[in-house]
């Protein structure tokens, strides 16, 4: 079959983007982090009909973009591979699409299909290791997962991401924000500053800071600088760099409230405005931070360009595990299902943790305060159990537990849809071999969301796996993905696996946005945003992103109405996308997609399901027996009419009309999503979306 991505290329270098182009140039790109459907890339093993079928699935669940759906051949075969098997064949391909296609910027996370290895050999990297006590502990196999996020490191063949502390995104203790987040000059830069604050000398030191914050406007950063303003008594200064953390993104009203030399200060008016929507919890942790893969992360923990140092990675996690050691094709539609129907329903649950004797529970024991403080006071209920799993009944949003084998099915207690749980044992993410060990998908038939395990022995590491701090940042509104990676160390070995999007506390943006076609002249799209008037926890919005066929146009002020203008001769039907980005710490974002025929000058090509797919019924149904589908086509005075799926060429006809068929049992089972492309002469133009979704069971 040939590949959409050259006609995609030479739709937008002939016609639609051609036409835009002074539209899509004024673009500015804005650092946000958090996560919403058109941060996924799904990969798909183009030769294997359960890696179709789950991704089919998931795409249509999520309604992920069709440019971010990518398709690999000749992945290996095996739940294990060596490395440059996994580099060539599977993580270069996959981010020369991302580049080929214009989605690296937006692109936070890589969902892996079934279908895959689990599990990467990296022999040749673990040699390079010169400290011995670091080669014993750190075995010579990574998990597909890590190694995708630690993608710069593979890239570069360097075993760096091998450290214990080698994920700066992980969140650690609260004075981790005031370390030297520099490298090379500006390092011995910070630390001049940092001495001559010590011997009360707040000017020099302030001098200082403002140099390096003028280059990186790190909000830890300007809380330093207005320490040193205070103190050096220019309050007017304290004053300006207080408002400046609070715009750069500092959250933390309590430390602002217990640091006397900026407590005086909180009585200014536009300090005094925004303190009450600050973060409230105790200082302990460096707390909740959404992602991006757009920028770097320092030492401290802090966002900073990348070409200033800054350490980038990608997260990752594999959509299901299809295997006989695993689950089947329906148990693992059936986990997508349940987490993505607990998106923002704040479910009534306890957060478990396990305190037992094992040394799989008390390796972790130490850092469980922590999360119950964090956790209460944002009003969770919380539980310590003292065997390997809960005796108390009722809903549960997160379960920690540590022992070799735990039997989830029976108890009193249930897993809410939306909830995370996990394990600390030894062999949670291994499926090539037979183990006694609880494995990542027994969580997820359980009822869990997202679940993560070690592909080879980890030692009981508490860096390898997540800390209990994972739970309370997720229950302060982060995606499950990113929740995960926020709190692991050194994740090379884990492998996780489930839905990444699942955000069940998110307070996103309490509005709609509806698009719709202006007639008043001229070719004109007006986004509309309309309160929903939810009871919910929510935020404000702070802007808005707009993209048209999957590409970015705008980022647009949170007004009522943003009017988007396009060229006359512009035809066929626009995807509209537009995301609501909230102010709130963990930048919730909320999706609207909509679908506008600007009924141009060139028809809108059209595709008419004549004769429907027979046999795809059933969530666990691969498509393998399933009837082909016939089509109508329709376009007048086109000279081609192309039908795809999920951006790849299944069907043309030669002119402006034909019938086709599409043989399905290659396409996998699960919801299908066709679509109309006409030429006319050197422009392309879209037709409607069309689906076809079987009956579940």
């Amino acid at each position: 079959m040939k590949r959409l991505s050259k006609l995609t290329a030479v739709m937008f270098a002939r016609g639609v983007a051609a036409g835009l182009a002074l539209l899509f140039a004024s673009v500015t790109e804005t650092a946000s982090g958090g996560l919403s459907s058109e941060n996924v890339v799904v990969v798909v093993n183009a030769g294997s009909l359960e890696s179709r079928t789950i991704a089919n699935h998931y795409v249509h669940l999520r309604q992920i973009p069709t440019k971010n759906v990518i398709f690999l051949d000749n992945v290996p075969e095996g739940m294990i591979v060596e490395l440059e098997p996994f580099r060539e064949q599977i993580l270069r391909p996959i981010l020369k699409e991302l580049d080929a296609r214009k989605i690296a910027a937006q692109t936070r996370v890589i969902a892996y299909s079934a279908g895959f290895p689990t599990a990467v050999r990296i022999k040749e990297h673990h040699e390079q290791l010169e400290d011995e006590s670091l080669r014993k502990y750190q075995r010579p196999v990574g998990s597909l997962t890590g190694l995708t996020y630690f993608y710069r490191f593979l890239l570069s063949d360097k075993p760096q991401y091998l450290g214990l502390s080698s994920n700066l995104f992980a969140r650690a203790k609260f004075e981790r924000h005031f370390i030297n987040p520099f490298g090379g000059e500006r390092k011995d830069r910070y630390a001049e500053a940092e001495k001559l604050f010590g011997e009360e000398d707040y000017a020099g030191a302030a001098a200082i800071w403002e140099e390096l914050f003028a280059e990186n406007a790190i909000p830890s950063l300007a809380i330093k600088l207005a320490e040193a303003y205070s103190l050096a008594d220019e309050d007017e200064k304290a004053v300006e760099k207080i408002r400046t953390a609070l715009k750069a993104g500092w959250w933390s009203g309590v430390y602002l409230k217990q640091t006397p030399a900026l407590e005086k200060h909180l009585t200014d008016p536009a300090i005094a405005a925004i303190l009450p929507n600050l973060d409230e919890s105790p200082i302990g942790w460096q707390g909740a931070q959404a992602f991006s893969a757009a920028v770097g992360w320092s030492l401290s923990g802090a966002p900073i360009p990348i070409s200033k140092g800054g350490v980038s990675y990608l997260c990752a996690c594999n959509l299901a595990i299809v295997h006989e050691r695993g689950s089947t094709v329906e148990q693992a539609v059936g986990v997508l299902k349940r987490a993505a129907s607990a998106d923002r329903t704040f479910p009534s649950g306890r957060f478990a943790f396990s305190a037992s004797k094992n040394i799989r529970a008390k390796t972790r024991f130490p850092a469980i305060a922590g999360a119950l403080l964090h956790l209460q006071s944002n009003g969770k209920e919380t539980e310590v159990f003292r065997g390997n799993l809960p005796t108390q009944g009722g809903p549960i949003a997160g379960l920690m537990t540590g022992f070799t084998r735990v039997e989830l099915d029976g108890g009193p207690w249930r897993l809410v849809p939306g909830a995370i749980a996990e394990n600390l044992t030894s062999h949670g993410g291994i499926y090539e071999r037979a183990t006694t060990h609880t494995r990542i998908t027994d969580f997820l038939h359980a009822g869990a969301c997202l679940s993560s395990g070690a592909v080879d022995e980890p030692f009981s590491l508490p860096h390898k796996f997540p800390t209990p701090m994972m739970y309370s940042v997720y229950a302060q509104g982060l995606s499950a993905i990113e929740s995960f990676y926020q709190s692991v160390a050194s994740p090379y070995q884990l492998l996780v696996a489930g839905d990444p999007m699942t955000q069940p506390f998110a307070r996103a943006p309490d509005e709609t946005i509806e698009a719709t076609l202006l007639t008043d002249g001229g070719n004109r799209v007006r986004l509309s945003r309309q309160s929903l008037g939810l009871t919910v926890p929510k935020t404000r919005t702070r802007f808005v992103e707009v993209s048209i066929n999957d590409r970015r146009v705008q980022n647009a002020p949170a007004v009522p109405n943003i009017d988007i203008r396009l060229p006359d001769e512009t035809s066929g039907v626009l995807d509209i996308r537009a995301t609501l980005v909230g102010y709130d710490r963990t930048e919730p974002r909320l999706t609207f997609l909509a679908e506008i025929d600007l009924n141009g000058t060139e028809p809108t090509p059209t595709a008419t399901i004549t004769k429907p797919r027979m046999g795809a019924e059933g969530d666990g149904n691969t498509g393998a027996d399933a009837t082909a589908i016939e089509f109508e086509l329709n376009a007048p005075g086109a000279d081609q009419i192309a039908l795809t799926h999920l951006g790849v060429v299944v069907a043309t006809v030669e002119g402006g009309s034909g019938t086709v068929t599409v043989e399905t049992n290659k396409l996998g089972g699960g919801p299908l999503r066709f679509r109309p492309v006409a030429t006319y002469d050197k422009k392309v133009i879209l037709g409607k979306t069309l689906y076809d979704i079987p009956e579940s069971n």
